[in-house]
């Protein structure tokens, strides 16, 4: 099996680094064979209108200073044309989760950003967008990088189908709040509670019962990782991959799943998304890993 994957040149400009490690998973993810890949297209904006404040989300589209480069990347077209090219494959593969199953985004920068601006690396919140796209389903975000996402959090509690579960070793504001659990894990507590957190998250699943399953895998969790809290080794990111795959795989639960964050060089971020895509197929086929 390989895993539907959207993406498109324009989610990664060569200037600008933290994109550009994007074309680097793709082409590692192509070269072992994991994808299927999907050309993305760009969301059309009036899908958008709604979603974040409009004063905001006004002078990202048009490069207005100091509110477009509020997510701590430089506002340039290309960076514009990025963040809308990746909204525009998260909808399309969010809709092939739907109809068949799994489908990955090969993009990142979502789950900072906040109604009111960019935080993070993050310009527009993709996460909070399926929920808003669609409001006849219910939108569950499982959370798994080093970071809280708290920019999600704040969505969840305007928009009434969307629930976010954040399993963390660095807050960045990430609370808890209105259909939204905040679980913090420190080093010293080690896998095991991470374990604990991801049953926890299950249990939540159980109870909201979510039409769809949005997973953030993080990279930057591991212990290699310059923003690492957690410090988790690859054996045990891996063990994080399959069992959160395996949480909607044996409920029938349509999911979608992102790269998110990373600081390692690009090759090594490529290797550990490459491993979340080899748990997927493992929790939806048996396949053996390659």
């Amino acid at each position: 099996m390989r895993v539907p994957a959207w993406f498109s040149d324009a989610y990664a400009p060569a200037e600008v680094p933290l994109l550009a490690r994007l074309d680097t998973t793709r082409a590692l993810l192509q070269r072992l064979d994991l994808i299927e890949l999907h050309a993305a297209d760009p969301i059309d904006l009036r899908q958008l209108q709604g979603l974040h404040d409009d004063d905001y989300l006004q002078a990202f589209l048009e490069g207005r200073a100091p509110l477009a480069s509020r997510q701590g990347i430089r506002w340039t077209p290309r960076v514009r044309d990025a963040s809308l090219a990746m909204l525009g494959g998260q909808l399309q593969a969010a809709q092939h989760a739907l109809d068949h199953g799994l489908a990955m985004n090969i993009a990142r920068g979502f789950h900072h950003a906040h109604p009111a601006a960019g935080s993070g690396f993050c310009a527009l919140n993709g996460l909070a967008l399926l929920a808003h796209a669609m409001p006849q389903r219910r939108i569950m975000v499982l959370d798994c990088d080093e970071h809280g996402g708290n920019g999600t959090e704040e969505f969840a509690a305007r928009l009434p189908n969307l629930y976010a579960v954040s399993i963390f070793g660095t807050r960045f504001g990430c609370q808890g709040g209105v259909r939204s659990w905040a679980c913090h894990v420190t080093r010293e507590q080690g896998y095991a509670e991470y374990r604990r957190a991801l049953d926890q998250a299950a249990a939540l699943v159980d109870e909201h019962r979510p039409d769809l399953l949005v997973y953030q895998a993080g990279a930057d969790c591991h212990r290699n990782d310059p923003k690492s809290q957690l410090k988790l080794s690859t054996h045990e990111m891996f063990e994080r991959d399959l069992q959160a795959f395996r949480l909607a795989r044996q409920r029938r639960l349509p999911m979608l799943f992102v790269v998110a964050g990373g600081y390692q060089t690009a090759e090594r971020v490529a290797r550990l998304n490459a491993n979340t895509v080899r748990a997927a197929r493992i929790a939806w086929t048996g396949a053996a890993a390659r």
